[in-house]
């Protein structure tokens, strides 16, 4: 089935070239082509002895398909990716990437079906720190999934949210047969209940979360919490309410004990003080407990911090979670910090939406469960013509260890980087950037091999609008990469200078 609709994608995208963008019936199809010409000094990656030169030739045809009708969309870009002399060995070679989204409203604030799915190439060398399909060796993650929500209103009693995810993930990494990365099913069901407004000095919810991942190599993982909640109010500025629940969470892992130890009921006591509609605070103590602070001077500033000590359930023990946001005319400041329990599948499947993915230099993929925590610091700032960027970050992937195979596995890694933007618009038509990099990660191995990478990526550009449908870019960019690591299988130095002619046609 997957093999018919690329097919039909790549023949709809020859179709289309041949016509302007097309209205009807609230549709518009935009096709659009995309030709680079591509220098590099190091298309291997390899180190400086071994390092070979290729021009590249991309030529990429895609089509952008948008729907609008009432509160229903649809959203659809196809990329046929045609690469002549990637890594340097003189072959043609086609990437399809797609990106589908859409929201289909069957009845008006009750029911709707939203559907997604995704078509791209992960990297899986321990050489990159980008997915480009020039270098290295990638394998093409497919993904698709379907939800269907429903909205129940019962009067003034009760509203409600019912939504089930069924998921599909598939890689061209598959190995499950020598233990690696699994295909892979997930059905999950969220339920949420909560309180109408016939209910006034007492209110309550009540909430149900399911998920179950089957493998195609075994190893299945489910995780499943339950709560209900009681609250009631003793006067405008102060509550008091009463959580009680209970966790099941289902998987095999070698390291850190048995997670179904920390399965089971859980209830948590406390309070809100609510002095103003600008400041509150929450905390509430027993085998869960936890404490939550929410500021909102203003309008421009929002932040909420949360400490947790959780006995029972994902990510036991104490964590933390922080939201900043604060905006000025001309900037904007953010802050984040949160914690997660997951899967290598689930990862992966976040690729190309900005999310923080998989460390790319992950080259023995498995069925892991992974613990991650992840902080991000971000400032822009607008200046006239100017636009500057700054954000830091700090990842940590704890691997859970997936029993059927620990050869090379990778068991933690810890990273952290900085990048920044600074784009100038000093004409009506041209821009200029120069965006730099730097990135580390400490990464550990199962087999207790320890390596540190470094990578320094510096690029300068030009940005120039030629008409209304066509636009071209020139890029000069330099990479050097670092490891520390004895083993020449982990050893990944290199330095890469690379040259990019970009012509962008929109029909």
């Amino acid at each position: 089935m997957l093999k018919k609709n690329i097919i039909f994608l790549k023949g709809l995208v020859i179709c289309v070239f041949y016509q302007s963008p097309l209205y009807a019936h609230n549709w518009r199809l935009t096709p659009s082509i995309q030709l680079q010409e591509i220098y590099s000094d190091n298309i291997n990656l390899a180190s400086a002895d071994k390092a070979k030169s290729a021009l590249v030739t991309s030529l990429s045809p895609a089509a952008l398909i948008i729907w609008r009708v009432g509160k229903s969309s649809l959203n659809l870009r196809y990329t046929m990716q045609n690469l002549y002399n990637a890594q340097g060995n003189g072959d043609v070679t086609v990437f399809h990437q797609l990106q589908f989204n859409a929201h289909n409203v069957l009845s008006q604030n009750r029911l709707f079906v939203d559907s997604r799915s995704s078509i791209g190439q992960q990297n899986i060398s321990n050489t990159r720190l980008a997915s480009d399909n020039l270098s290295g060796r990638t394998t093409t993650v497919t993904t698709f999934g379907i939800s269907p929500t429903w909205l129940p209103h019962f009067g003034n009693y009760a509203n409600g949210t019912v939504r089930v995810n069924a998921d599909t993930f598939s890689s061209g990494a598959n190995t499950s047969a020598t233990g690696g990365l699994s295909d892979s099913e997930t059905v999950s069901e969220i339920v949420q209940f909560n309180s109408g407004s016939k209910f006034k000095r007492i209110r309550w919810s009540a909430g149900f979360n399911n998920s179950q991942t089957y493998r195609t190599g075994g190893g299945d993982v489910s995780f499943q919490n339950s709560s209900v909640t009681l609250r009631t109010y003793l006067d405008k500025h102060f509550s008091v309410f009463a959580t009680g629940g209970h966790s099941a969470n289902h998987y095999v892992t070698q390291i850190n004990g048995n997670p179904n130890s920390n399965n089971g009921f859980f209830y948590t006591f406390g309070g809100r003080w609510s002095p103003s509609t600008h400041y509150w605070l929450e905390a509430g103590g027993g085998n869960n407990s936890y404490a939550t602070v929410n500021i909102s001077p203003m309008q421009r500033l929002s932040w909420l911090t949360t400490v947790r000590h959780n006995n029972i359930g994902l990510n036991s023990g104490t964590t933390w979670q922080t939201a900043l946001n604060y905006r000025t005319r001309k900037s904007n400041w953010s802050l984040t910090h949160n914690n997660s329990t997951t899967t290598a599948q689930n990862l992966l499947s976040q690729t190309g939406t900005g999310e923080p993915v998989i460390p790319i230099n992950n080259t023995i993929l498995t069925n892991d469960i992974i613990v991650v925590q992840s902080s991000n610091l971000s400032a822009s700032y607008y200046s006239g013509k100017s636009t500057f960027s700054l954000s830091g970050y700090l990842l940590d992937y704890a691997y859970q260890l997936d029993p059927l195979n620990q050869q090379n596995q990778i068991k933690d890694q810890n990273i952290k980087g900085i990048s920044g933007l600074w784009n100038w618009q000093f004409a009506r038509k041209t821009s200029a950037y120069i965006r730099p990099l730097w990135q580390q990660i400490d990464t550990t191995y199962a087999n207790n091999i320890r390596s540190q990478g470094n990578r320094y990526d510096f690029a300068i550009g030009l940005n120039q609008t030629i008409t209304n449908r066509i636009s071209g870019n020139l890029e000069l960019r330099h990479v050097t990469q670092t490891s520390n690591a004895a083993s020449t299988l982990l050893n990944s130095d290199y330095q890469e200078n690379r040259a990019t002619a970009n012509l962008f046609m929109r029909f």
